[in-house]
């Protein structure tokens, strides 16, 4: 009986979790119908961001372009490597890292900050994770223009293989979907995961190769990029563009990412969608 009992929970468990996975997904869907409030959401941040500026949104293509252009110059000074090798891979490393870095921080109070659309009206969940990512994916758009000039004006040739960045960036936009879902649900909830996720996300920074690459690395430290999915996401957009090899094992590795991570989320995801209205 006992062994009959546990199988009839474990079936209960999958049928449960299969369950609360259609749901999660079901509402990715709803989000994803709901595009027009996605691009108001991500649209009117960035016009309130820069109300009153003369430039508006080039600031951030501004900003990015100097702060690029320093840090380059030093950093092929501190490791002793040309600046026309260190520039455009930190260049482009520091733009997708952004991307990413960005996703993520914006995704820890986005839910707080658009409580007034769960109060209301009936809003997908995942209608405020794709603005976040709207916003952050245009940045990354306007950002990029001065990084991709770098390359150009350094020699670095593009070509047909350059174009593998882009599956690069879609799997790296999975990705962040699935890691910002879980994250603003998380720091709704819990307020204190606000600060524990800057916080990590400033160690992680110095340990993923963008600043620096994994070739300088003594073997016995290699496992500080083979073991961490940020240098996977950065080197599958990056480096296609840079013409450097990206092994085999990350493109294996970014797709377990992107479609384990996003299927290991829904059920999560289906599950506490609904109590947020009661967390914010």
């Amino acid at each position: 009986m006992s062994s009959t009992a546990a199988s009839l929970r474990a079936a209960g468990q999958t049928r449960s979790l299969l369950g609360y996975g259609v749901l999660g997904f079901r509402d990715l869907i709803d989000g994803a119908r709901q595009w027009r409030l996605c691009h108001l959401l991500a649209t009117a941040d960035m016009r309130r961001r820069f109300a009153r500026s003369k430039l508006g949104q080039f600031w951030i293509m501004l900003s990015s372009a100097i702060y690029i252009s320093a840090i380059g110059v030093v950093w092929s000074q501190l490791w002793r490597q040309p600046a026309q090798e260190i520039l455009p891979y930190v260049a482009v490393g520091m733009m997708v890292w952004q991307l990413i870095s960005g996703i993520i921080n914006d995704a820890t109070t986005t839910l707080q900050a658009s409580n007034n659309f769960f109060l209301n009206q009936y809003t997908s969940t995942s209608a405020i994770i794709y603005s976040v990512i709207y916003r952050n994916v245009f940045i990354f758009a306007l950002n990029m223009i001065f990084p991709l000039l770098i390359c150009l004006g350094l020699g670095v040739r593009f070509t047909t293989h350059s174009l593998v960045s882009l599956p690069g960036a879609f799997l790296l936009i999975i990705c962040c979907t699935w890691m910002a879902i879980i994250i603003a649900i998380f720091c709704a909830r819990f307020r204190d995961i606000v600060q524990i996720v800057s916080s990590i996300i400033q160690i992680v920074f110095f340990l993923t190769p963008i600043l620096w690459k994994p070739e300088l690395l003594p073997p016995e430290s290699r496992a500080i990029v083979d073991w961490n999915p940020f240098a996977v996401l950065i080197s599958i957009v990056r480096d296609p563009l840079l013409g450097r090899p990206v092994p085999a094992e990350y493109w294996g590795a970014a797709c377990l990412l992107a479609v384990g991570g996003l299927l290991l989320s829904l059920p999560f995801y289906g599950r506490f969608r609904r109590r947020l209205v009661y967390w914010l």
